[in-house]
Order: structure tokens, then sequence, then C-alpha cells
């Protein structure tokens, strides 16, 4: 029997159209401010930063670049990705008093974050022309966050000008002894300090991609250490481009040191005036696999039953993970220790500084980058619970911080137990301080100076090798 294409396909065609836009938030625009800000950049001939804020610790990162501006009379503002939007998250507003010119309020994964980031930064260029077309806005981005890498893409995209990224050259590494499987407590702790290390940027993810891409989006890169300026420079990026100035977190933490915290950490929770503790803060997605998260947890219980203090801090992404692998029960279950509290992230930077500074702080066991520039500017030990770090220099040139990575349950609580034991802890409170002073300060004098020699933020290869860009002579049209 012979088929025809109609019986056996159909006349209909199949071909639909699916829309594959989704719903985006709108911003919110603080008009004054906006308007202050660029009419003055115009009208005195200076670049308008505009601080990107990402994170909860962005807001406290960029305190001192902003007092610094104030101080010399540089226009700025603030956005906000407003991506956190609890208080705890954004508590930093009201902390460090920022005016907060744009919320962009982009919701969602990582894709759609971007993609939101994208479109409402072209938004914002061609309003910024509507405002004062005179206007030069600088975008001026932070670490290793999403908009780290994004917002510079869009920028340049958008306008064919570069941003300026801070705390650039952030890139991980591991030392060499992880490879060895079989060496001592001892041997790898040594080693750790004093042996080999190779660049290992797998993790932490996607903050590693973040500032990766950020830096080729930028024309100007501000490193923290001579180590971040090396990687910059092994990269391929003009040396006359980086400047070294510290670790952004000093001055806020210096501000934090004099001031006292709307209400002690100690009353909030008085049982960490009991004691000492280890704080524990895990957040990052590699140690958020089920393999390394049952370690951790494995961990923490091994260290509750052998009577060490735990405080575990609850962050949005350990919840997720928590529930996630059904560790709700065994977490309450540990709550009836009187030597384990959980907490929920602690709004107030003030808390934070509070706690870490105090005799009550045994060490923090963290996965973050930020806390292990703190520890250091504390002279309190760090153990950083990663298989690499993009702090290295913690731990090869300060010696204030040592991996702890999370191969097991057992590992963790030996490692701890091993380092607790033998004075190691003691030895960490005894490394130098490596981030520097007044970095906010270092970071506007270099921009003043940039802008002082007419600068340009996109710079083609006939300007690189110093080619004059020949005139066009319109009747040769």
């Amino acid at each position: 029997m012979e088929e025809s294409y109609d019986s056996i396909f159909g006349r209909e065609s199949t071909i639909k159209e699916v829309k594959i836009t989704h719903e985006m938030l709108p911003l919110t625009i603080n008009e004054n401010i906006t308007k202050n800000a660029l009419n003055k950049g115009a009208e005195e001939n200076k670049w308008v930063l505009a601080f990107v804020v990402g994170t909860k610790p962005c807001f406290y990162k960029f305190y001192g670049s902003i007092i610094a501006a104030e101080k010399h009379n540089i226009p700025y503002i603030v956005i906000n990705a407003n991506q956190h939007y609890d208080d705890n998250l954004t508590y930093g507003i009201k902390e460090f008093g920022i005016n907060v010119a744009c919320n962009l309020n982009i919701r969602g994964g990582l894709l759609k974050k971007s993609v939101e980031l994208l479109l409402k930064f072209k938004w914002l260029s061609d309003y910024f022309e509507r405002i004062n077309e005179k206007a030069k806005v600088v975008p001026v981005v932070l670490g290793d966050t999403i908009l780290t890498s994004i917002v510079p893409a869009a920028w340049m995209f958008t306008r064919n000008e570069k941003a300026i990224q801070n705390e650039a050259g952030l890139r991980a590494m591991a030392p060499t002894v992880l490879k060895d499987k079989n060496v001592s407590f001892e041997e790898f702790y040594k080693k750790q300090a004093t042996g080999n290390w190779m660049l290992l940027r797998n993790e932490p993810f996607p903050e590693q991609w973040d500032t990766y891409v950020s830096a080729a989006g930028c024309e100007y890169l501000f490193a923290p250490t001579e180590l971040n300026k090396k990687h910059l420079l092994r990269e391929g990026y003009n040396e006359n481009n980086i400047y070294v100035t510290g670790g952004v977190v000093v001055e806020a933490l210096d501000l934090k040191l004099k001031e006292k915290p709307r209400r002690s950490i100690f009353e909030v929770y008085p049982e960490l005036s009991k004691g000492e503790w280890i704080r524990v803060d895990i957040h990052r997605r590699g140690n958020l696999t089920p393999t390394r998260f049952k370690a951790i947890i494995s961990g923490i219980k091994k260290l509750v039953k052998s009577g060490y203090k735990v405080n575990f801090i609850e962050m949005n992404a350990t919840k997720y993970a928590i529930n996630k692998y059904g560790y709700r029960g065994v977490l309450n279950k540990l709550k009836e220790n009187k030597n384990f509290l959980m907490t929920d992230v602690w709004p107030e930077y003030s808390n934070v500084v509070e706690f870490y500074k105090s005799k009550n702080c045994l060490t923090a066991f963290t996965d973050s980058g930020g806390v292990q520039e703190e520890m250091n500017l504390l002279s309190k030990p760090c153990l950083t619970c990663r298989f690499n770090t993009d702090r290295p220099e913690t731990v090869m040139d300060a010696k204030s911080n040592l991996l702890v990575p999370p191969k097991s349950g057992e590992f963790i609580f030996d490692s701890i137990n091993y380092l607790v034991k033998n004075g190691k802890l003691d030895e960490l409170s005894k490394g130098k301080k490596i981030y520097g002073k007044n970095v906010g300060e270092k970071f506007i004098l270099v921009i003043k100076d940039l802008m002082k020699q007419n600068k340009s933020l996109f710079n083609w290869a006939h300007d690189v090798l110093g080619y004059e860009e020949e005139k066009i002579n319109p009747d040769f049209l």
C-alpha cells in the first residue's frame, strides 16, 4: 500500500512560535542623586564613578572608596543589584550610610540575572545620556560577583568604553601537597606554608569565571597584592594599567573596630560569651555538592560530639543544601548540645568584627574569600574549607591561614583537632598583616591622576603603540 506524505506527517505545519523572554522586575532610580552626580561630573569635567554593589560584603568593601571619593570631591553613584533583598543581606546600606541611586532588582539563576544585567545596563546607559550626554560615567566593579563579569561586558558593548575592576587578579591556587594522598597531618600543613603551589582555577564557581572575564572588560585594574598583579601580567594585561592598592575591606574593618554595634553579639547570643567558639560559614557551590556537604556536616557533628563549641551560620545557600540533602534533622539534633549554636546570617558587620576580634573566637572555619582577609587583618587564625583558595597569599606569605579541604568528616575533624592540640592556631594568629592601609584613598588618588591625564576608558591597538590617529580630510570623503 502506497502512503502519501500527508498521511504520514499531516497537513499542518509543526513549526510554532515559542516565547522565551522572561518577566523582569522594573529597576528603580533616585533621580535627584543621579542627576546631581552626572551634572556635577559634566560641569567639572570629572568621571562619575558608578560603584556597582553585588552582594552583602560589597557594601563595606566599597566603603573606603566612597568616603575617599567624597573627600576628594569626585562625583559618584551607587548601583545596587538588589538580588539579596532581605534586611539581613542589605543592612550594609543603613550601617554604612550608603545612598543608593539605582536598584536593579535582578532575580533568578545565574543566566537570568546575566540577561537582566545586560538589558538593564543598556537602559541605564541611554538614561544617563538623556540626563546629561556630556557626563562620563565609569562603572567600578568589585571582586568576583556575577556583576563583576557582566557589567563591564554590557558597558563595553553598549558604549564602546571599559569599566574599572577593583580587587582584580583573584586567581585560585592550590598547594601541590594536596596531590599526596598519604602525607601526614604535620607534613600536609607544613608544606602548605612552605611548599609549591599551582594554579587551580576551577573554583570557586562562578566567582573565578567572573573575576577572570571582568578583567578583560576593564581598562584599569586595581589589585590587592603583588601576587594578584603577577597573575594579571601573566595573562597579558598592560602593566601601566595595573595598580596594587591593598585589600578593599581595610577601611570598613577599621571603622568597625572603633565603633560599637547597636547591640553586642554577646547580648544577642549569650552562649557565645562562654568559652571559645569555631564560627562556621559555608556557602560556596563547590562545597554544596553531595559528597563535600556530607563531609562538612559530618565534620561539624564530630567536633560538637568531641566538645568543641561550634557556631554554624545558616546562609541562604547553606539552607538550600541542608533541605535538599535532608540534614535538617541532624542539625536539629545537634541543637540539643549546649556547645552547638545555629544562627541566621548576622546582618550587622559590626557584630561579625566584634566576635572575630574577641577572645571567644577560637577560629573561623570558612569557605569565604573575604573572611580570609579579615582574619589576617584582625590577627586571628583562619581555616579555609576549600581544596584551593583565591587568597593563597594568606597561606604562603602571611601564614595566617591554612586549607582544611572537605575530603571527609574524619579528615575535617582530625585536621582541626590536630591544629588546635599542636598550637598551630597560635602560630596563625601571629601571621603578618598583608593588606595595607588607606586602600580607598589610594584607589581614588589613582583615579584623580587618570582624570588629570585625560586617560581613555578604551584604547585601540594604535593608541597603545603610540601612533597618532590620522585626521581625515572631509573633502577626501
